[in-house]
Order: C-alpha cells, then sequence, then structure tokens
C-alpha cells in the first residue's frame, strides 16, 4: 500500500509541475524612474516659438558646411569674448564647481566665462528675480524644471526672457548634485556658445528613427509612479505617450519643439551628425524603433568628442588669421539675414547693430 500510494501522488504532483512550467508567469518589471527630459519651461518655448516663426523667411541653407555641429552663427560670440555669469542660489562650493566643470570649453576655444569670482573668494556675481537689467548674459538657477539653457545671445534677448529670469538651469542641484552633473553643465554650457542640439540637426538619423508613436495596438500601461511603460504584450508606448506622462508632463507641442529637427536658416552652419558630441542627448534604446541598433543611439556622453573640440576651436579660433575669418562668417550671415525681407525691424537692427560691432573688431585685427 505504502508503494502504491507513491505512485498514485506522485502522478498528480508531476503533472502539476508540468502545468506550473507551462504556465509559468513573466517576470515583473521594475519599476524605474525616468529622467527629466531636457526642455524649455512653456513662457520660454513660446518665445522661441514666436521667433522662429518671425525668421520663417530666412529658412535657407546659409553656407556650405564644413564644421561638426550645427550652430546658429547670429548667436555666437565674438572670439576672445569675455561671457559673464550669474548664480540665483547655490553655495559658493557649488558655484566653484560648476565653474570647474565648464572650463573645457575655454581650453579649446578662445572665450572666456567670468563668474565674478577672479580673486579666489568666493565673491561670484549675482542675480535676482527683481532684476531691471541684465546682471550677465548667462544666468543660472536651480529651482525651475529640468536642465536647460538658451542658445548663445538668445540668453539677453528681451522678446525670449527678461533680466529677471534665468538663461540656464539645473534643476535641484542645490540640494543633490546627480550623478552626470558635469556632462550636463558642459551640455548647457555648449548651448551658451551657440551650439544646438545634435539630435535636431535635419542630417541626423534621430529624426527617422525615434519612436514616436506607439506601437500597434498597444495598449495605454503605467507603473507605480505613473509612467507609461510596455504593456502586457510587450508593446512599446511611442515617446508622445511618454513624454505627455510624468516625470515630464509635456504637450505634443513642446515635445516636437525640443524634439523635432530645426530648419536651416541663413546663418546656419552644419555638417554630419555626431553621436558621440556632448550636445547629443542621451536617449534610452527604448525610444528608437531600433533600440540600440539605431544610428542615433549611443553611449551617454561624459565629455567633449573630438569634434565638440575642433569646432569650438574653429568657431572661437585663437590665431588673427582665423578670428577674422570666423568674423567674416558672421558679418556675411547678419548681413544676409538682415536683408530678408519680412523680418521684423527690430531684429533687423539688432542684426545690423551686432554686424557693425565685429566689422569694427574685425578691422582691430588688420
Amino acid at each position: 500500500m505504502r508503494q502504491r500510494r507513491n505512485v498514485v501522488l506522485a502522478v498528480p504532483l508531476a503533472m502539476s509541475l508540468i502545468l506550473a512550467s507551462c504556465q509559468k508567469e513573466k517576470p515583473v518589471r521594475q519599476a524605474v524612474k525616468l529622467r527629466t527630459m531636457e526642455g524649455y519651461p512653456a513662457n520660454v518655448v513660446s518665445n522661441l516659438q514666436n521667433r522662429r516663426m518671425q525668421l520663417s523667411g530666412t529658412q535657407a541653407r546659409f553656407s556650405v558646411a564644413r564644421f561638426q555641429q550645427m550652430i546658429t552663427v547670429s548667436k555666437t560670440w565674438k572670439p576672445g569674448e569675455v561671457i559673464t555669469v550669474a548664480f540665483n542660489g547655490g553655495s559658493p562650493t557649488l558655484r566653484q564647481e560648476i565653474a570647474t566643470a565648464a572650463k573645457p570649453w575655454t581650453e579649446v576655444a578662445d572665450i572666456t566665462f567670468d563668474f565674478g569670482d577672479s580673486a579666489g573668494r568666493g565673491t561670484f556675481r549675482e542675480w535676482t528675480a527683481s532684476d531691471v537689467d541684465y546682471k550677465a548674459e548667462i544666468r543660472i538657477s536651480f529651482g525651475s524644471k529640468g536642465e536647460w539653457s538658451l542658445v548663445g545671445r538668445d540668453g539677453t534677448d528681451k522678446s525670449i526672457v527678461s533680466p529677471n529670469e534665468a538663461s540656464m538651469n539645473f534643476q535641484a542641484f542645490d540640494q543633490s548634485l546627480p550623478l552626470d552633473w558635469q556632462a550636463t553643465v558642459l551640455h548647457e554650457f555648449g548651448h551658451a556658445l551657440g551650439f544646438e542640439h545634435e539630435h535636431q540637426i535635419p542630417l541626423s538619423a534621430c529624426q527617422t528613427d525615434f519612436r514616436w508613436d506607439d506601437d500597434p495596438g498597444y495598449v495605454p500601461t503605467r507603473d507605480v509612479y505613473g509612467q507609461y511603460v510596455p504593456d502586457d504584450n510587450d508593446r512599446n508606448p511611442g515617446l508622445y505617450t511618454v513624454l505627455q506622462g510624468p516625470p515630464n508632463n509635456w504637450s505634443k507641442e513642446t515635445i516636437d519643439f525640443n524634439l523635432k529637427e530645426i530648419a536651416f536658416t541663413k546663418d546656419t552652419r552644419l555638417t554630419p551628425f555626431d553621436k558621440l558630441s556632448i550636445m547629443k542627448y542621451y536617449f534610452e534604446s527604448w525610444m528608437f524603433r531600433n533600440g540600440d541598433h539605431s544610428l542615433c543611439y549611443g553611449p551617454e556622453n561624459v565629455a567633449l568628442s573630438e569634434d565638440d573640440k575642433k569646432v569650438a576651436a574653429e568657431v572661437y579660433p585663437r590665431s588673427p588669421a582665423l578670428m577674422k575669418a570666423a568674423l567674416d562668417e558672421k558679418i556675411r550671415a547678419l548681413d544676409t539675414l538682415s536683408q530678408d525681407k519680412g523680418l521684423p525691424n527690430d531684429i533687423r537692427m539688432a542684426y545690423q547693430k551686432n554686424s557693425h560691432l565685429l566689422a569694427v573688431q574685425k578691422a582691430r585685427l588688420n
């Protein structure tokens, strides 16, 4: 009886093991908080969109590109220029760390960031929300959402941002520094020098590779953080779905503004895509239709690429001969833009004034 009983009991036990193996549940995905994507505040997006509309008549390639990167020539500074920087918040230690993290740009380009601490006493330049005049060309804050920076001279353009508003932001850096904070600082100071996003240049693979829309049949599925994630059948949400949810909560218009390609204008300089550039924001593999096989996908860039260094040195050269050539390029771009018939008068006058100042600097080089 004992032996028979063991055999009888063994049959249903074996069957239950077989059924369990056939009906094994899928592993539970661990919820991971998404990083907040880089993006401008809504009011800045609106102002920049208005500016792009005003310049829409200038959309045409200005010259045969020979530089890496996408650079808006009219927004860059003069070679050798001292760009002032001010802080709203942050300890002296944090301010010094940011100043140090931005140095790689000035090591390869003839440009200087002046943080107001030349004597090394921790007396950094400051700005406040009650300012009526620009205290600096770059005004850093730590309070608003995300990490972002206006491009070049946009930081002192009153039609885009007021003197009492930030032109660069590092969310909560004054509370704790994220692991990639130094790369973030490099990226944002690249914008301040006039460099656009690498993933938004028209010749990049990003625009065709981005997973803009949901996989067919995707069932909206959220994790414990309210973020959109793959559904039970491993169908993926698209960028529009994910970025309209937490932690970004962007509108479709904001998503397009920060990710869609930027149109050529008559002062655009552009060459082939560099996925190693510090100016290409890091995107997770799920953001691409081809995952990590996408031509736009790459490692998280934490330093200036070789092409970043080359471009910075050419846009802001140290030798008088190269400096003169760079000034010629800027003057030609500004003069071409100012002749556009549909250009608002205030923008035309600003271009003409800047062109004159550059011509004066060029004359001093002769």
